[in-house]
């Protein structure tokens, strides 16, 4: 039997509900659609400065999240030359 799990986005803390939500055969399933969802939203979207946080949220139904998946990119400097290059 079919489940519908959602998932909500948030992306720097802002939220975003999944209202249609998605069947899938079980919540291993909702995991892998997540974290492959999620690698996509990061490799498309570059943040605008040197941090981003974006998690997906699975929930079944009105229910509470079962599951988080997150992804952070922060970018650092090392040094005090701001406009030099990452890493040196």
């Amino acid at each position: 039997m079919m489940a519908r799990y959602y998932f909500d986005l948030v992306d720097n803390g802002t939220s975003y509900p999944d209202t249609e939500g998605t069947e899938l055969p079980s919540l291993e399933a909702a995991e892998d659609e997540a974290a492959k969802a999620l690698l996509e939203i990061a490799k498309d979207q570059m943040p605008e400065g040197n941090f981003r946080e974006v998690a997906l949220h699975v929930r079944a139904g009105a229910s509470k999240p079962l599951v988080m998946v997150k992804v952070t990119f922060e970018l650092v400097r090392n040094g005090s030359d701001r406009d030099g290059p990452v890493g040196t």
